[in-house]
């Protein structure tokens, strides 16, 4: 019991000692610091540079600084308070001055600086001590866009009409020599397979190293088309000859060629021979001396996908 006692007070008295050490730890740091912070130091100060006040017309070229570095002396406390609550470079550019050179303009650093700096801290350099700004115009005009697309198909289905691109053009707004230059704006790259259904996408629009400082005025597009199901169908259609010397007749051998065609299910009733024009042309014969006429297909219905003629050589009897 006594020696339990004895115990709880050592422990007491020895945790005390150690309470005490601490407390006397703490308020000597802090003294300490307030006597470092007390001296006067010389350090380096680096702070963001923001442009402000850009017209609506204009646009900064190439690159520019997006920092300065301020070589600075003053006390710990002012030194602390700078770095730990960093304040951005303010460059207004209705305020800045003209260079000799084309578009050119520039404003000293100091300038800059001292109003972004706090009382009592002393600016010993600046680095760079000038910055330079090259203002050119801004443009804006409107650019087609080509969609990149792969598209595989199930097997007896195709595009009803052609894809269309919703917008087909966006607004393009930069640097004016590189509006000037800017023809076409392309999608991302994008297969799609085993299509059966109406296709219905929207496709990033790309920007490459040379396109990122343009502003698109919308950033996708949508690529959009009719799917249906295709059939393969047949049909003969007479030949006729063109360019027959005046008083001769001529007879071919066979009259009519077969065109094989594919088209969707929906147009595949409404196409006839009638849409269909095939002509030989004589003077073919007297350019280069052949025995046989070659058809060439000149009309066709635009709801034909693919089509081929079957005879590609038709032999002929010619008489006076």
């Amino acid at each position: 019991m006594i020696k339990g006692i004895q115990s709880l007070f050592k422990a007491t008295f020895k945790g005390k000692k150690i309470n005490v050490f601490l407390i006397f730890f703490v308020i000597s740091f802090i003294v300490w610091t307030l006597v470092k912070l007390s001296n006067t130091y010389t350090d380096t100060i680096k702070m963001k540079v923001v442009y402000t006040n850009l017209s609506d017309d204009k646009i900064l070229l190439g690159n520019q600084e997006s920092n300065i570095e301020a070589r600075v002396r003053t006390s710990g406390f002012r030194m602390l308070s700078q770095k730990v609550f960093k304040k951005e470079i303010e460059v207004d550019l209705e305020k800045v001055k003209k260079t000799k050179g084309e578009n050119i303009f520039y404003v000293l650093s100091n300038t800059a600086v001292n109003r972004h700096i706090y009382q009592g801290i002393e600016i010993l350099k600046v680095a760079p001590d000038t910055l330079f700004l090259k203002l050119g115009k801004n443009k804006t005009k409107a650019v087609p866009v080509i969609p990149q697309l792969e598209l595989a198909f199930e097997k007896g289905y195709n595009l009803y009409d052609s894809l269309q691109v919703q917008p087909k053009t966006i607004e393009v707004s930069g640097p004016e020599d590189v509006i000037d230059s800017l023809k076409v704006v392309y999608t991302e790259i994008r297969q799609v397979e085993d299509i059966s259904k109406d296709i219905n996408l929207e496709l990033k629009l790309l920007k490459n190293d040379s396109l990122k400082r343009l502003k698109f005025s919308q950033p996708t597009v949508k690529a959009v088309a009719k799917v249906d199901k295709f059939t393969e169908g047949k049909l003969d259609i007479p030949i006729r000859v063109q360019n027959l010397p005046q008083g001769y007749s001529i007879k071919l051998f066979p009259k009519e060629v077969t065109i094989t065609y594919t088209a969707n299910v929906t147009d595949f009733n409404k196409i006839t021979a009638s849409d269909f024009a095939i002509y030989c042309d004589y003077k073919d014969i007297e350019k280069t001396e052949a025995s046989f006429l070659i058809p060439k297909l000149v009309k066709f219905p635009k709801t034909a996908k693919t089509y081929r003629i079957e005879n590609t050589k038709i032999n002929f009897l010619i008489k006076k």
